[in-house]
């Protein structure tokens, strides 16, 4: 029973170690989508190349024949997807494709046909690739959120980001060397000359932007600049009115007497004005 058990253990060792053998075998090729591609088959002058048939994991992709009379293979494009898109290098017949395109990736597997040094026997040797298709990276875009103000800290939130977010895209903040897309900064007076920069990277391309400590946290600035101006103006308000209202109304006081003593000296006027016609009327009356 036990050694029923030891042959099950050894043939399941045995085939972890093939596969762990046939994925080393596979070379992993990255393209930038649009551009072209190479996949290297390493083939020295001295092997006499017979043909080559390439293919994906889904069909057949080209058959390169060696033609003794011509420097240049003939190549035959066996599947649509590919035409007038490949090409293959007449010194080392390596396999060129152009204008890549996202669904390009996969993996790709080269059956090389060559003759020995006997001449009349032939042999075989298959290469396989991995092709990764990545888009060129553009800018990265740096944003702000989440920002508090305590005692004369800022904290805000950074976020970076680049258009058409895929896999594969790693962030790096310098100069605080900080990994990830987000980044969390507690901004003082004291270091307003730094200068924040992301880094964004796939494996063919990188990008970078930069923000300055002096933008960070300037909309909470404005806002208690304009908060402080804004009780400022409150109060010089209120003390000019303050200050206006008693002379205001004492004025008002002023005008108000002096119109009620006019009036007087106006109704004193008219009272002795008619005393004095009466006395005229009564002296006229007893002469």
């Amino acid at each position: 029973m036990v050694q029923h058990y030891l042959w099950i253990l050894l043939l399941c060792l045995q085939t972890c170690l093939e596969a762990a053998g046939n994925n080393t075998n596979i070379l992993t090729v990255n393209g930038i989508l649009g551009d072209t591609v190479s996949f290297p088959l390493n083939i020295h002058e001295s092997q006499k190349i017979t043909n080559i048939a390439w293919m994906n994991s889904k069909s057949s992709v080209a058959l390169v024949v060696a033609i003794d009379s011509e420097p240049a293979p003939k190549v035959t494009v066996t599947h649509q997807n590919y035409q007038k898109r490949i090409n293959v290098s007449h010194q080392n017949y390596d396999l060129k494709i152009s204008d890549l395109r996202m669904e390009d990736a996969g993996i790709y597997k080269a059956d090389i046909n060559m003759k020995t040094s006997k001449m009349e026997e032939f042999t075989t040797i298959t290469r396989s690739y991995n092709l990764q298709v990545y888009r060129r990276l553009g800018k990265p875009t740096i944003t702000q959120s989440l920002m508090t103000f305590v005692n004369r800290t800022c904290n805000v939130t950074l976020t970076c980001s680049v258009e058409k977010e895929e896999m594969n895209v790693l962030y790096s903040w310098s100069p605080l060397g900080k990994e990830g897309s987000i980044l969390q900064i507690f901004q003082t007076p004291e270091n307003q000359e730094l200068t924040y920069t992301c880094t964004a990277q796939n494996p063919v391309s990188n990008n970078s932007d930069s923000i300055s400590a002096r933008q960070l946290c300037s909309d909470i600035t404005m806002g208690l600049h304009t908060h402080l101006a804004g009780w400022l103006s409150g109060l010089a308000v209120l003390f000019l009115f303050i200050l206006i209202l008693p002379s205001v109304l004492l004025f008002l006081l002023c005008k108000r007497k002096q119109a009620f003593q006019t009036n007087q000296t106006v109704t004193n006027r008219s009272i002795k004005t008619k005393d004095v016609s009466v006395l005229w009327k009564y002296a006229s009356v007893e002469i």
